[in-house]
């Protein structure tokens, strides 16, 4: 596959992923799960601290003081500052957990994500990466946001016309992440393969593990929200960090390294999840 029309690719492969994946998402949360998550003051507090801030700054300051290049550092605080993985509410249905309070934080975190993953991204990412803020603003708002809440819209609204293109909305979503994965494999492999021996796997590794523990330490005293937290902030949003990767970034190392840590975020989280069911 050519190199050029392999990009395009990926990147059209790319947005079909994320407005499929945000507009299900958006069908899948109610108006409750929102409230209801927003009620629980102090565990929501606890949850945006974690995810907006902690991670993020465990992640500079594992690339600060681990040599690794530029381009690596900026994939990995990529996802770091991506929070509201759409498999949240998945990995909580399948360690048993509360998925109310999952797809509710997991909306919640996206809505913010559109003014935190800018502005997170102008502070924390080296500085000779080129980074417009307003150009990623518009860009998570357009492609995260907008979605997601004409998918909640359309729920509240015209809740049977919702529940018959849910189906089809969540099989494109699973078809096209499928499809970009093995696209990226195919365009990016040898780059996947050079990430051996740079220090990046190993961050990657130690940034899933300290959110799986401290999401727990964090989740409050109930079991079902302490497995919650330390999943869906484990996960970070894959999605939206490919988007940007793409479309934003230059440099393919930031795509690759996006590609593998967030390989490395779903299977841990997904393991876990397991484990606890």
């Amino acid at each position: 596959m050519d190199g050029v029309s392999g990009e395009a690719i990926v990147e059209s492969v790319t947005m079909v992923f994320v407005l499929s994946t945000m507009v299900s998402m958006g069908m899948d949360v109610s108006v409750s799960q929102l409230c209801a998550a927003l009620r629980r003051r102090q565990l929501l507090a606890k949850s945006l601290v974690l995810n907006l801030v902690v991670i993020p700054l465990l992640s500079y300051s594992l690339v600060r003081n681990i040599p690794i290049e530029t381009g690596y550092a900026a994939g990995i605080l990529l996802l770091a500052v991506a929070p509201g993985a759409p498999f949240g509410p998945k990995f909580a249905e399948i360690s048993d957990s509360d998925t109310a309070f999952a797809s509710g934080l997991m909306a919640i975190l996206c809505m913010l994500s559109v003014v935190t993953i800018p502005l997170s991204l102008v502070v924390l990412v080296p500085g000779n990466v080129v980074v417009d803020p307003l150009a990623i603003g518009q860009m998570v708002l357009g492609i995260q946001l907008v979605p997601l809440l004409a998918g909640l819209g359309l729920t509240v609204y015209h809740s049977p016309f919702a529940d018959r293109l849910y189906r089809p909305i969540q099989r494109l979503s699973d078809y096209s992440f499928v499809g970009l994965i093995v696209l990226l494999l195919i365009v990016y492999s040898d780059d996947m393969v050079s990430l051996i021996g740079t220090g990046t796997l190993g961050i990657s590794v130690a940034v899933v593990g300290v959110s799986l523990s401290l999401g727990y330490l964090l989740g409050g005293p109930a079991r079902t929200t302490r497995e919650v937290l330390a999943t869906t902030t484990a996960a970070r949003n894959a999605a939206i960090a490919l988007f940007i990767a793409t479309t934003g970034f230059s440099d393919p190392k930031v795509l690759t390294v996006v590609l593998v840590f967030s390989f490395i975020c779903v299977v841990g989280s997904g393991l876990i999840a397991g484990l606890w069911r």
